[in-house]
């Protein structure tokens, strides 16, 4: 319903359904009300516009259906003139039967002094005065009123649709959750830049980057409020069947997943890539979009498409690999190559790894300082490695250590051995703002950009010169689940060798007391029995190996 004010006077109008456009048209109906008040005016309107409806409810009826477009509109808008004119002669009637009660109540004030009485029922007169004027000018606009109403009424009309369709589609958006937001690749790059400020290393930052990408390639690139949770579903059944070294393969380097899963399925069962495992899709893929999602959906106010859902992997997925501990007779084999190696990380890594279970991105960025002798109550001496402390940086100043997180920073316990096969003499040899292992930060003359992962490379390449390098099952990282062995062989206590190894306590009991190895639990680690048949004798003559 829409009231318009002209020159000419005001004018009802009222829009088509959208279902009866077929029938009456696009073409709002306008009924001409005349020259009457704004308050009359909307009076009308409310009973026209009632009326109205239920003509447009007789319209869809069977017994209307046979009428051609011009005859229905037609007879819609004579009815609604008819019900205006009836309107009329109703209220005259009204007027009339109000001006006799005016009179009997004036006479009956008159004739009983009730002057109070005469004062309420003036404002009713002048009130009905100004109505019957309105109403008068309205019966005569009646009576010149046309039976069709089909010109000059689009302006009214386009804007009333207007409304509508604003209403429709306010409606539907509260419907679809809410305004649109912004792209997820437009979202995605003020993630990341918000994540660079929580410490996270820069190279997890860009692969979670990375992986996102991957998502908007296979799902679209929509606001980000409007993926759901098949869309992510969908992509888990996808990787799947994407082969797990598919970048290093030539014609499929840089392509999308969609491209590499269905390059694999083409090959012949027996030819097929080994596929995605279970924990890379987990924690490579998975991970990090339930991460953005719950971020941005904070930030843009809408609910995240994985909030309280499950990602199902597909039991089709290669299976997790589980690392495997390395057996005496194989750690004898590296030992005794790797005492051999002139470069210090080379020769003592393999050690450290071992006996400490530290990773390898720890022992990369020790520094001189890093490795220092403490004395107990008792007087015994501990030497240790402390991974608390920030780093010296170049040209002095500090730079934070970086690690894997907040256990990690701690105190690690050196065995006893490291003093007899001279890794102790070794490290006093570097001054506290060196490296311990400077070599590990070049390659050639050329400083490498992520040291850790190039030790890493060559320590799994000389487990392979070696012999017992099995991809993703036997490598560095398996000295951790070494040393976890040789420390509950030797009956250590679990929560002091999770604080050796920098694992999180995972119970109320174990977070209780101090967070770094006691003076005790260092003196135990120092004397640990090793397995029975370590063969160390090849480092024994070999001394301190040249920065």
């Amino acid at each position: 319903m829409y009231i318009t004010y002209r020159k000419s006077g005001v004018r009802f109008q009222i829009a088509v359904p959208v279902d009866l456009h077929p029938r009456l048209g696009r073409t709002p109906i306008r009924i001409p009300l005349g020259m009457i008040s704004a308050t009359s005016a909307r009076r009308i309107a409310r009973l026209l516009s009632g009326h109205a409806e239920r003509l447009f409810i007789g319209a869809r009826s069977q017994e209307m259906n046979a009428m051609s477009k011009p005859d229905l509109r037609d007879a819609l808008i004579a009815e609604l003139q008819g019900q205006l004119a009836e309107m009329a002669d109703q209220f005259e009637e009204y007027r009339t039967n109000s001006e006799r009660l005016l009179a009997v109540e004036t006479e009956n004030a008159r004739l009983t002094g009730q002057n109070e009485v005469l004062a309420t029922v003036v404002p009713i007169g002048e009130h009905l005065g100004a109505l019957a004027d309105g109403m008068e000018a309205l019966e005569a606009k009646v009576r010149t009123l046309p039976r069709t109403q089909q010109g000059g009424v689009e302006d009214a009309l386009a804007l009333l649709q207007d409304q509508m369709t604003s209403l429709s589609q306010a409606v539907q958006m509260s419907l679809d959750g809410g305004p649109v937001r912004p792209l997820l690749s437009e979202v995605l790059e003020d993630w990341t830049e918000v994540r660079s400020g929580f410490g996270i290393a820069t190279k997890k930052i860009d692969t979670d980057r990375n992986r996102v990408l991957d998502f908007i390639a296979f799902a679209g690139d929509k606001p980000a409020n409007k993926y759901t949770y098949y869309d992510v579903q969908r992509f888990a059944n996808l990787l799947v069947r994407v082969p797990g070294n598919y970048s290093k393969i030539p014609h499929l380097k840089g392509k999308p997943r969609q491209d590499a899963a269905d390059y694999n399925d083409r090959l012949p069962p027996e030819d097929r890539l080994p596929t995605l495992s279970v924990k890379s899709i987990e924690d490579n893929y998975l991970s990090p979009l339930r991460v953005l999602f719950r971020d941005v959906a904070a930030e843009h106010s809408f609910r995240s498409p994985l909030t309280d859902v499950e990602i199902r992997i597909s039991s089709d997925a290669t299976p997790s690999v589980e690392r495997l501990p390395f057996a005496v007779p194989e750690l004898n084999r590296w030992f005794a190559h790797a005492a051999k190696e002139e470069r210090a990380d080379m020769k003592w890594l393999p050690l450290l790894g071992t006996i400490t279970g530290a990773r390898i991105a720890e022992l990369i960025f020790l520094q001189g300082k890093d490795i220092y002798r403490m004395r107990g109550d008792d007087g015994l001496e501990c030497w240790v490695l402390d991974l608390r402390t920030d780093l010296i940086a170049e040209g002095g100043g500090t730079q934070k250590r970086k690690t894997k997180n907040k256990p990690s920073r701690r105190l690690i316990a050196l065995h006893e051995t490291f003093e007899t096969l001279g890794f102790i003499r070794y490290t006093q040899s570097r001054q506290d703002d060196e490296w311990l292992f400077p070599a590990a930060f070049y390659y050639g003359k050329r400083r490498v950009s992520n040291p850790a992962d190039a030790a890493s490379k060559r320590m799994n390449r000389m487990l392979k010169d070696v012999g017992i390098h099995e991809r993703q099952v036997q490598v560095f990282h398996s000295t951790r689940h070494t040393a976890k062995d040789i420390m509950r062989m030797a009956r250590v206590g679990e929560r002091t060798h999770d604080l050796q190894t920098g694992h999180a306590l995972d119970t109320v009991s174990k977070r209780y007391g101090l967070k770094h190895l006691g003076q005790q639990e260092l003196e135990v680690l120092r004397s640990l029995p090793l397995p029975e048949g370590l063969d160390l004798t090849p480092y024994m003559e070999q001394g301190a190996a040249a920065p």
